[in-house]
């Protein structure tokens, strides 16, 4: 078996390094592409529901406002007398 030289084991031990390095650049780079993703999904969930509770609670003043079609008619001052017979 033909040994390599210690200077081509070393070079392909550093390759292999610079391998596994560029792969966990490659991870590291995912991860905080994830993370940017979920956060502003996060945000945009977070957005959406102050939106809708802003919208309900604005329909609800609308609506507490407004009069309610229901008329209320005070009693007559003074009742006729009802005819006798």
């Amino acid at each position: 078996m033909n040994m390599p030289s210690h200077d081509a084991q070393r070079e392909m031990e550093q390759r292999a390094l610079r391998n596994v390095r560029g792969l966990v650049d490659r991870m590291e780079d995912a991860d905080r592409l994830d993370a940017r993703k979920q956060r502003r999904m996060l945000a945009g969930l977070v957005g959406g529901i102050a939106i809708a509770i802003a919208i309900l609670v604005a329909i609800a003043i609308y609506r507490s406002r407004t009069p309610s079609g229901e008329v209320v008619l005070p009693p007559p001052a003074s009742a006729p007398a009802a005819p006798a017979r």
